[in-house]
């Protein structure tokens, strides 16, 4: 005689949430990894810059001005004789800090409104819900220009700015996210067993939803420190002599033709962040499924 079937667990226990249980170990993808130690390398670089640059990123040399990348200056000088390469990694940590502002702005307040739409039915979801598009419409340099013409030059404003202008995107996708899991049969059974909705929120809403999110934030973050670069690029962002990448592409911009090195090097470097951190999002979003 063959051992008697294990009885079905009982109805009480789908209370539970994957959320509210014990610790799951994630899958780490090996996409993953590269673009996260190449991201390490640049926080590393924002928070300790002469770890790789000991020169002074505004000590202006006349006599060595638009010198080509040499073992003294791997980058070059810019037409003052500033080092090229110490600008460049002075330049990593107004760039973080702006677009962690901006994902910061966009991921709470989009996450607040999404999850009020969520939970709501009726004229509030609908509200909150052609908010969002009307902001989408709106692109999201078009928004720091405005701010930026409204308000006053700064990359603080702009990273404001910027992080408004993504805050429908994080409502929308925490919007589906909370729907989703709201349906799903631990959720109703914990409403259906009398627990507020508060409660359920925290307990079993919110730690299921948070996964897609956060992968979000950082493809938002790499956009956020594009449209940064754009803004500096334009003129928008700090005075000199600070050293922020869209302005060294854009000072370096009028030696193209003889000092390619001058806009070519700090524009690939900001697209290697860029990149990574966009990759990153991509394989944290691949790896949450």
């Amino acid at each position: 005689m063959t051992a008697a079937r294990q009885a079905p667990a009982p109805a009480a226990a789908v209370t539970e949430s994957p959320g509210s249980g014990p610790l799951v170990r994630p899958r780490v993808r090996p996409e993953f990894v590269l673009p996260a130690v190449v991201v390490a390398f640049f926080v590393l670089i924002a928070l300790w810059p002469e770890l790789i640059a000991s020169q002074d990123p505004t000590l202006a040399q006349p006599r060595e001005r638009l010198l080509p990348p040499s073992a003294e200056h791997l980058f070059g000088t810019d037409s003052i004789g500033r080092d090229q390469f110490a600008r460049v990694a002075h330049g990593t940590l107004p760039s973080l800090r702006a677009g962690l502002i901006a994902v910061s702005i966009g991921l709470v307040g989009g996450g607040l409104l999404g999850l009020v739409s969520g939970f709501s039915r009726g004229p509030l979801d609908l509200a909150i819900a052609r908010l969002c598009d009307a902001l989408l419409a709106i692109p999201g340099l078009l928004m720091a220009l405005a701010f930026l013409t409204a308000i006053g030059s700064g990359v603080t404003v702009a990273a404001c700015a910027i992080g408004i202008a993504q805050m429908p995107v994080f409502a929308r996708v925490m919007r589906a996210e909370v729907k989703r899991v709201s349906a799903l049969p631990y959720t109703e059974a914990a409403a259906a067993a009398g627990v507020g909705p508060v409660a359920t929120a925290v307990r079993h809403v919110l730690p299921n939803s948070w996964g897609p999110v956060l992968a979000l934030a950082a493809l938002e973050c790499g956009q956020a420190i594009l449209i940064l670069s754009s803004l500096s690029y334009l003129g928008f962002g700090e005075p000199p002599p600070a050293p922020e990448w869209g302005a060294l592409i854009a000072a370096g911009q009028s030696y193209l033709a003889v000092q390619w090195w001058l806009a070519v090097l700090p524009g690939v470097v900001l697209a290697a962040m860029v990149i990574a951190i966009t990759r990153l999002g991509h394989a944290a979003r691949r790896n949450d499924r």
